[in-house]
């Protein structure tokens, strides 16, 4: 079996997680790159970097004939506020890349293209009467939150006739980086971090390590277990976005944030970004566990800890 993956978006929070994940697991990994400073990251962390721009395929497509898998993590820079103008704006941008690159790999020899790992968010799918989602989950119908950018990028890979998987990540992706270490753990040690709403929402959540495995695990099955075929890469734990942040100051020492209601928050940071955090769904992975995968971090309670002590945190109990 071929041992390539070739990595979109290696140098972001996710996709730099996916590079060390794959090589440690001995996969021969490229990783598309636009700078020098990106290709000497990926370098460093065993990938071999291909120097391209993602919105001009034709110069680096051939790169990826033969892989087993292509894993696509770019995505647009979202800005401070994110409302509806912004999203449909993001929305059409990445619905351009992707109708791009896409058109790209329909000119590669069939017999040489690797399967498209086309990975998104909670937000895209509809819970059923009892509020779960899982790899039998349809698209909503109404989208909420990401999904503005998910449900038609994923309708732009069925339409193309490219064989793909779709992956499925919590509305959080947390570790020691981006939204999680940038918000959070610096909004609490501030003061600044507020619970939105209630906060008794269960919110999917993902620690990137998990993540990240779960690309690379899922990416050495046969293709007939991936082609057309649904994964809910999300821990199942049913934390709700209160028990996230209070158990995460209880960790840090700090203060116990207080709360706000949603429409506030929407106000000040858009009702996208409410709407993705205010998400309750029960998360079910059994299809991913099916398959031999196992989480690393099986809630918050072990995640979290072990993202304070990464970014140089010492961490304390947890309430019981």
């Amino acid at each position: 079996m071929n041992k390539t993956v070739f990595v979109l978006g290696g140098t972001g929070f996710i996709g730099h997680e996916t590079v060390i994940q794959a090589a440690q697991a001995g996969w021969q990994v490229k990783a598309l790159v636009r700078s020098e400073e990106g290709a000497n990251k990926l370098r460093q962390i065993g990938a071999h970097p291909v120097k391209g721009d993602i919105s001009q395929p034709a110069a680096w497509i051939a790169e990826v004939r033969g892989s087993t898998a292509l894993i696509d993590l770019t995505q647009p820079k979202f800005p401070r506020r994110l409302g509806r103008s912004a999203i449909q704006s993001l929305s059409a941008e990445r619905q351009s890349m992707t109708r791009t690159m896409l058109q790209a790999l329909q000119r590669l020899p069939v017999q040489e293209l690797p399967i498209f790992f086309s990975i998104s968010g909670a937000d895209d799918l509809q819970p059923d009467t009892q509020s779960t989602i899982n790899e039998r989950s349809p698209l909503r119908t109404h989208p909420r939150g990401f999904a503005h950018i998910g449900i038609p990028v994923r309708r732009l890979v069925e339409a193309s006739g490219i064989e793909a998987t779709y992956v499925y990540f919590g509305n959080i992706v947390y570790g020691p980086g981006k939204v999680f270490a940038d918000q959070y753990i610096t909004g609490l040690k501030h003061g600044s971090a507020r619970i939105l709403g209630k906060g008794t929402n269960r919110l999917p959540l993902v620690h990137v390590t998990d993540a990240a495995h779960a690309l690379v695990h899922l990416a050495g099955l046969p293709r007939t277990e991936l082609a057309g075929r649904t994964y809910i890469a999300m821990d199942g734990a049913d934390t709700t976005q209160r028990e996230l942040l209070v158990d995460t100051a209880a960790f840090m020492g700090v203060k116990q944030p207080g709360a706000v209601p949603a429409w506030l928050a929407a106000f000040v940071a858009g009702s996208i970004a409410v709407e993705t955090i205010t998400l309750d769904a029960h998360a079910d992975p059994s299809a991913l566990l099916a398959t031999g995968f196992r989480f690393r971090y099986p809630s918050h309670r072990e995640g979290v800890p072990a993202t304070l002590a990464a970014l140089g945190e010492t961490p304390t109990n947890l309430p019981v």
